[in-house]
């Protein structure tokens, strides 16, 4: 009778509660689902003990709680999909919606099948044991209602989860008293489904933990207002949630498991269970640390689960951030193609730029790939900047440029090819290599391609721009250093000229004689260590183009440095080319790489000079054995002002040489191995008389 009493208050507080939220908007989905869940918790409570009041009348009083039960999982259901949440429709999954759409079909068990099959309680066992041992349609129902309870609770923990600060704060004790009773239900109905009967001692137990849990949202109600709160959704929280679905059936399966043990016998149904049941819980911790797996599955719900594949504010938000506070280029390219690959799961990423001042696209970052020295053909570069599409190497739309860039494809692995456009200029693009799914795209990944491809484009272009404006700010600095050399100029030339003035009065003095040669002899020396790091400074002066037979030109400019016919430089005229070019701009170029040569060999290596044609351009090839370059210096400060591995060095040389080349837009491009030599290539456009 205690029993029976408590029940009894524990269902009217649950009714009491239950319309005190109805009756303060019950015009609202989420409080007409929460009364309609309380009512059939109630009701559920006072049905059971009912049975265990009037033994004889069970028949009746458990017809009339499956029916409840039915409805109280669904309503659960659908306050957990309603509760807190703005247009929640649009946000819930489509498993949530197909399960509250199917939940008529519960009345299928009660109006088609009798009452018998769901469970049998000879009078005997249920007086002492409290026992009611399952039929098939009573198991079944079973595995129905847990079913039910836990996506309930999967969505009450996403509301939870996607909440922040005072919202928080407002609905989670409401969440917890909830969920506390989806959680019993839960294990309730795994009890029923692990032993395939009802064990109604554990009533009690129930109605002590929905009194508790009535406590804890009847605080949350009258403290907090929590039924007038509304979250947005996030997503990428149901991907947290993964985890507690996976655990979730995989319970259900050991239950299953369970049942199916039981025709084996006692001692080989449990030890095979246990086995079972270890094992399943390696393929669970197996499938939430594996990221192909976790991928695959998130592929799996945005197809079936969701009307719309990706947050995007959640998606543009973390690459924004991402990318953000970058101390240099090469972590933000990183960075780019980090973010590229995450948001489709791609093997794979590379990064291909616009060199500057010149057409061709390099490949200036890899991730988790190779480095690709092929060139993309014009046809692809074409089809990048004007269509402005993302290129599906799989689409059938494609397969003309596709097939024209075979080669280059397949070195790079390419599956998607992403334009980056910066003002109606393509500034370069991105390889992305196969999913790790391994799904088919559609125009939502390619819609969050390209908005992620706007917001990489224009980070580079400020990175670049800035580092033009460093650049500048160089050659003003350099601005700077030519006013103290004048001066230095100024006070030498001043010494000279009172030399000469002195001289007038004392040359025929021996003493002063001696120290006006010695002062003339260091000036001279200070004047020419001037002179010999002025004359390599750039000076933006116009071309004067004409024909000439670039290898005469070679041959002038090696008799200049006065080193031709010695044993460690060597020239080969492997084809004779005659183009138009500027000779003595280019001879300044010829030289500086020969004396950059001979001190990188320490004039002890050697030195080959050839020069010919090659892809339809003219090439000049200076290489040494000498000392050679570290890549990070070659990618970081070769091309740069102010940048020199020379004690005596200004660091003017070849920045002025890449200068002049590309004023012929031409590209000069570099090899170099430490300890084992460096190979320059100049290559100069072929233009025909």
């Amino acid at each position: 009778m205690i029993t029976f009493i408590f029940s009894i208050i524990t269902a009217i507080v649950a009714i009491v509660i239950a319309f005190v939220v109805f009756l303060k908007r019950y015009n609202r989905l989420s409080h007409i689902a929460f009364f309609v869940s309380m009512l059939s918790t109630a009701f559920v409570i006072f049905g059971d003990s009912m049975c265990m009041l009037n033994p004889e009348s069970i028949i009746l009083w458990k017809r009339f709680v499956f029916i409840v039960e039915a409805l109280m999982a669904t309503s659960w259901l659908l306050f957990a999909m309603s509760f807190a949440r703005a247009d929640y429709w649009h946000v819930v999954s489509k498993f949530s919606k197909l399960l509250l759409m199917l939940s008529p079909l519960f009345a299928y068990f009660f109006i088609a099948i009798p009452i018998e099959n769901f469970f049998l309680s000879p009078d005997s066992e249920f007086r002492n044991e409290k026992i009611l041992f399952l039929g098939n349609t009573g198991y079944v129902f079973n595995l129905l209602l847990l079913l039910y309870s836990v996506v309930s609770i999967i969505n009450l923990e996403t509301t939870l989860r996607s909440s922040s600060g005072v919202n928080k704060w407002q609905i989670k004790y409401t969440v917890m008293g909830a969920g506390g009773i989806i959680a019993f239900n839960i294990f309730y109905y795994s009890y029923a489904l692990l032993y395939r009967s009802i064990n109604m001692d554990l009533l009690p137990v129930r109605d002590g933990i929905v009194l508790v849990s009535n406590m804890v949202i009847g605080f949350s109600i009258l403290r907090h207002k929590a039924m007038d709160v509304e979250v947005a959704i996030s997503r990428n929280i149901l991907f947290r949630s993964l985890s507690i679905f996976i655990v979730g059936f995989y319970l259900l399966g050991l239950g299953l498991i369970g049942e199916g043990m039981r025709y084996l016998g006692p001692r080989a149904g449990t030890n095979i269970t246990i086995f079972l049941g270890f094992i399943g819980a390696i393929v669970v911790l197996t499938i939430i640390l594996s990221e192909q797996l976790r991928r695959k599955a998130i592929v799996f719900i945005h197809k079936n689960f969701y009307s719309y594949k990706y947050d995007y504010r959640e998606q543009w938000l973390s690459f924004t951030q991402r990318i953000s506070l970058k101390n240099d280029f090469d972590e933000l390219l990183g960075s780019i193609a980090e973010g590229f690959k995450e948001a489709i799961g791609s093997t794979g990423a590379a990064i291909w730029l616009k060199g500057r001042d010149n057409k061709e696209y390099v490949c200036v970052k890899v991730l988790e790939t190779n480095i690709v020295k092929a060139a993309p053909g014009s046809r692809l570069i074409e089809f990048l900047q004007n269509k402005k599409w993302i290129l599906n190497v799989h689409d059938n739309e494609c397969k003309t440029v596709v097939s024209d860039n075979k080669e280059f494809i397949e070195k790079t692995g390419a599956s998607l090819i992403v334009p980056l456009i910066h003002i109606d200029r393509l500034i370069g693009f991105i390889i992305l290599r196969e999913s790790l799914a391994e799904n088919e795209y559609n125009y939502e990944d390619f819609d969050l391609l390209k908005t992620l491809a706007k917001q990489a484009s224009l980070a580079i272009v400020n990175t670049q721009l800035a580092d033009e404006l460093i650049e500048a700010k160089e050659m003003e600095a350099m601005g700077r250093l030519s006013s103290f050399i004048i001066h230095d100029l100024k006070n030498s030339a001043s010494m000279l000229s009172m030399i000469a003035q002195n001289s007038e009065e004392h040359i025929d003095n021996p003493d002063f004689q001696r120290d006006a040669m010695r002062a003339v002899s260091n000036t001279s020396e200070k004047i020419r260590g001037i002179i010999d790091k002025l004359k390599n400074l750039p000076i933006k002066a116009e071309l004067h183009l004409k024909y000439y037979d670039l290898c005469e030109c070679v041959k002038s400019a090696i008799a200049q440095v006065g080193l031709n016919g010695k044993a460690n430089l060597s020239y080969k005229e492997i084809e004779n080319v005659s183009t138009k070019f500027d000779n003595e701009e280019l001879s300044k170029v010829i030289i500086n790489l020969i004396m950059n040569a001979f001190d990188a060999t320490g004039m002890k290596g050697e030195i080959k000079i050839s020069t010919g044609t090659e892809n339809g351009a003219a090439f000049i090839r200076v290489s040494d054995n000498g000392c050679g370059m570290s890549t990070d210096f070659i990618d970081r400060n070769l091309f740069r002002p102010f940048q020199t591995t020379k004690k005596k060095g200004l660091g003017i040389g070849l920045y002025q040489c890449k200068t002049i080349i590309e004023a012929h837009s031409g590209r000069m491009l570099v090899e170099s191995q430490e300890g084992r030599g460096t190979e320059f290539i100049i290559y100069l456009p072929i233009i025909s008389h």
